[in-house]
């Protein structure tokens, strides 16, 4: 609780997940005490967290960092930095948001300063939400996830970038 500067009951243990490429920005995976996982009203937890008043930031893989000024080079954006890591591992250069709508600004519409590290009029990003993306909430209402992935493919459009946007294997398969 010290570490992330405020208090949530019921952390058993998490991680620190350093952003590069200053490493001074940090979210934390939360790991809770068996039973210790939602709020009194029966919401969850968060699963993860940044400091309190922290922005919203990119994560940029180390291995990303020196192509983000080639914009020959094609770039995958998917959501969590767990998943820009593996596919960068994996040779697929990726940047990842924290959310999917954590590309805005607070109380904007505007792209987080972190999009102008990379350059991209005429670059192909692979905009790859997670397969639920388009899925119902639990109430059965659209969680409003496609709206957050067009508006930022939208954005990337307008600094020159060609978006497209890769559903993965058993996600909900109707509309863009």
């Amino acid at each position: 609780n010290r570490e992330i500067g405020f208090y949530v009951p019921g952390i058993e243990s998490c991680y620190r997940i350093p952003f590069p490429p200053d490493f001074n920005y940090r979210r934390f995976k939360l790991f809770y005490l068996h039973g210790q996982d939602r709020h009194a009203d029966g919401s969850k937890k968060p699963k993860y967290v940044q400091r309190k008043g922290a922005p919203n930031r990119l994560y940029i893989p180390v291995a990303v960092l020196p192509l983000l000024a080639d914009a020959t080079i094609p770039l995958y954006l998917t959501e969590g930095e767990k998943k820009a890591i593996k596919a960068t591992q994996e040779g697929l250069p990726c940047i990842g948001v924290t959310g999917l709508w954590n590309w805005k600004r607070p109380g904007s519409d505007e792209l987080i300063q972190d999009f102008d590290f990379v350059s991209w009029e005429g670059r192909t990003v692979y905009v790859v939400p997670d397969n639920d993306y388009l899925a119902p909430g639990k109430d059965g209402k659209a969680k409003n996830l496609k709206q957050a992935v067009n508006r930022l493919c939208w954005h990337l459009e307008k600094r020159g970038a060609k978006p497209l946007i890769v559903k993965l294997p058993g996600g909900v398969t109707h509309g863009r």
